[in-house]
């Protein structure tokens, strides 16, 4: 048997919403780039696709009706642990795993249960995360990071920071029917809501485009047109490509951390704005990989400034991507996962090379993982 010397283990991703552009969608990408054994359980109603009016109404009255509706898929959830054999666990932004669940989970397994949210901190719903006992939870703001480590015994407390996906995030060339739809001065994908609109409506001066999730709700006040919804993938690089500037509001409850969009508009080579927050400079240069803007006057005057100075602005966008796609992918973070939960000390773990089938992702794995030194 030889074993393999990186780490590549056997890991079941709990989850939601793996559609393209979501989360588990990009871990799982990566998981199979990786050529790391994988499954994906989706902890939702099963009755048809995540963005079907079936589904949808199907979980709005589990939601209301029932007290805890995320344990609907408990059952199958243990069947596919005890079948699927995993040597690692995670669980995505955590508020729809149980305590309950999670405490079943460790009577089937002894792989590590672990929790990467990757939400800011308005999201957390019943706080599951905080009382499931994980082996480690991964969290995207470094002030949730350090409160939750100072307050809470029950869990270790990692820093970990989104990120992007080079497959998906990338230069992709413009035609000139591209170019026409699509450029502007100003684009922003993202879920609009109050706080962002506000801000939105104050850059009337501008050629402005606005993609994203535009909930029924919301009195829509832009005097722009709406462009009608998320935009994804190749959609999404070549909107970003093609404007002049590409405007990151963060949510005011990102205290001291980055969202999605920071790393995947780097990755797309676009020119990015992004609100000021401490914890930008660790992970681009501001001024020299991005911009930022701390005021609603601050930003006005930071995008009449680009579009006076083009050339900048590309330079700044050119090593932004470059940044992003050394050190901001997903298999960088996943990596740092499989570093902390597997490794111990200067150690690290190996595993034994599986069977044929045992590689294709069905059966248990052939065999324990082993602590080797590196």
């Amino acid at each position: 048997m030889l074993a393999r010397d990186f780490l590549t283990p056997r890991v079941l991703v709990i989850g939601s919403q793996s559609f393209p552009d979501t989360l588990e969608w990009h871990v799982i990408d990566s998981l199979r780039f990786m050529q790391c054994p994988h499954a994906l359980f989706d902890v939702r109603i099963g009755l048809g696709g995540y963005r079907s009016r079936l589904a949808a109404a199907a979980n709005k009255i589990a939601n209301t009706v029932l007290r805890e509706p995320e344990r609907l898929s408990e059952k199958a959830l243990l069947r596919k642990v005890a079948e699927f054999q995993p040597e690692l666990v995670l669980v995505i932004l955590g508020n729809q795993l149980s305590p309950k669940t999670v405490a079943r989970l460790r009577t089937l397994t002894r792989a590590p249960i672990v929790c990467w949210c990757q939400d800011q901190m308005t999201t957390l719903g019943r706080q599951y995360l905080l009382g499931s006992g994980y082996d480690a939870v991964f969290l995207k703001d470094r002030y949730m990071q350090d409160l939750f480590s100072r307050m809470i015994r029950s869990t270790q407390f990692h820093y970990l920071p989104e990120s992007c996906n080079p497959r998906v995030h990338r230069t992709v060339e413009l035609n000139s029917a591209d170019r026409e739809r699509l450029q502007c001065d100003v684009m922003i994908a993202a879920s609009l809501y109050y706080y962002r609109q506000e801000i939105l409506q104050q850059l009337g001066e501008f050629d402005l485009k606005v993609w994203g999730a535009r909930p029924d709700w919301l009195l829509y006040r832009l005097a722009v047109r709406h462009q009608g919804g998320e935009v994804l993938l190749d959609d999404k690089a070549k909107a970003m490509r093609a404007a002049r500037i590409c405007l990151n509001t963060l949510h005011y409850a990102e205290v001291d951390g980055l969202n999605c969009r920071a790393f995947e508009i780097a990755g797309c080579g676009g020119f990015q704005l992004i609100t000021a927050v401490p914890v930008l400079a660790e992970h681009f240069a501001p001024g020299t990989e991005v911009a930022s803007f701390d005021s609603a006057e601050d930003l006005i005057e930071q995008i009449r400034h680009y579009l006076r100075h083009p050339e900048a602005a590309q330079a700044i966008a050119a090593r932004g991507q470059a940044r992003a796609h050394a050190e901001h992918t997903y298999e960088n973070r996943l990596q740092e996962i499989f570093r902390i939960c597997l490794a111990t000390g200067n150690q690290r773990i190996k595993f034994e090379k599986r069977s044929a089938a045992a590689e294709a992702g069905v059966g248990p794995a052939a065999g324990a993982p082993t602590s080797l030194a590196s």
